[in-house]
C-alpha cells in the first residue's frame, strides 16, 4: 500500500506540478490511568471525517476511491517485510505489522482522503488508530517508536514491492507532548526522467489506550496562492492532536 500511495502521490504532483514515559530524553508524566479504554466500533470515531479535515486544513477533501476504510483486528496492519530496514519502514509507511510486532494490538481503524479541488496544498491524508489493552501498553509502544524514529533520522531507504526505484528519505524527527513527527521525501526515479519527489509529513501520537498515526502528502511545488493551510512541518501534528482530542472525548 505504501508503494501504491507514493506512486499515486508522485503522479498527481507531476500532473499538477502511572509511571513515566521517556519522550525526547525527558521523563514526562504518564497518561491518566482512569480514562476508559476505547474498544469496538467506537474506535472509528477517533478518525476525522472530510468535514473536519476541510475545516482544519482549509481545503476540500473526498474519500480516496483507491483505499476503502478498514476496521478490524491486527490483521488490518500492513505487512511489508521485504524492506531493508523494518523499523525505518515504520516512519515512511503507516501501520506496519513489523513495528507493532511486540504490542498486544486489539483493534485497527484506517481511512484515506484525497484532495477535492485543484490548486491546493495537500494531496492526501491518511489516518489510522491502533488500540492496545491499556494506556500503559500504548505508552510503552509510543516510547519504542521514539527510540526507533530517532535512529532513522537522516536515513534513506528503498521501499519494497516493485522494481521501480522508489525511496524514502527521513528527516526532521522530533517529539513533544506525546506526539512524534518526521518529514519524509518520497522520490521516484523513472527511466529517462529526473527524479520526482513528494514531501510527506508523518506523525504518531498517544492518548489513552490509543496510538494514532497520520500521513499527509503534499504537492511538490509551493505556491502561496494555492488553497489551504497545509504545512509539511505542522499539518500531520495538528491532525494527530485533533484525533487525540477525539480519544479524550470518547473515553
Amino acid at each position: 500500500m505504501a508503494l501504491t500511495r507514493a506512486i499515486a502521490a508522485l503522479s498527481v504532483g507531476l500532473l499538477a506540478a502511572g509511571c513515566t514515559v521517556v519522550v525526547g530524553g525527558k521523563a514526562q508524566p504518564a497518561q491518566n490511568p482512569g480514562s476508559r479504554p476505547l474498544k469496538g466500533h467506537t474506535v472509528r470515531q477517533v478518525l476525522l471525517d472530510d468535514t473536519a479535515l476541510s475545516k482544519l486544513l482549509q481545503q476540500p477533501f473526498r474519500r480516496d476511491p483507491h483505499f476503502s476504510p478498514r476496521f478490524g483486528g491486527p490483521d488490518q496492519l500492513q505487512d511489508e517485510r521485504q524492506a531493508s530496514s523494518v523499523d525505518c519502514l515504520g516512519v515512511a509507511s503507516m501501520l506496519q505489522q513489523s513495528v507493532y510486532r511486540s504490542a498486544k494490538v486489539k483493534g485497527v481503524a484506517v481511512e484515506s482522503w484525497l484532495h477535492a479541488a485543484k490548486s491546493v496544498k495537500v494531496i492526501s491524508v491518511k489516518e489510522g488508530v491502533v488500540t492496545l489493552p491499556t494506556a500503559a501498553d500504548a505508552d510503552a509502544v509510543f516510547a519504542d517508536f521514539v527510540q526507533q524514529w530517532r535512529k532513522c533520522d537522516g536515513t534513506t531507504l528503498p521501499l519494497p514491492g516493485s522494481t521501480l526505484r522508489l525511496t524514502a528519505k527521513i528527516t526532521n524527527v522530533r517529539d513533544a507532548n506525546f506526539i512524534l513527527a518526521a518529514t519524509v521525501s518520497m522520490q521516484l526515479t523513472l527511466p529517462g526522467s529526473n527524479p520526482a519527489a513528494v514531501p510527506e509529513a508523518r506523525a504518531i501520537g498517544v492518548r489513552g489506550n490509543c496510538v494514532v498515526e497520520v500521513e499527509v502528502d503534499f504537492f511538490n511545488t509551493s505556491n502561496p496562492s494555492h488553497q489551504g493551510t497545509g504545512d509539511v512541518n505542522t499539518t500531520a501534528v495538528d491532525i494527530a492532536h485533533a484525533m487525540m482530542d477525539n480519544v479524550s472525548a470518547l473515553s
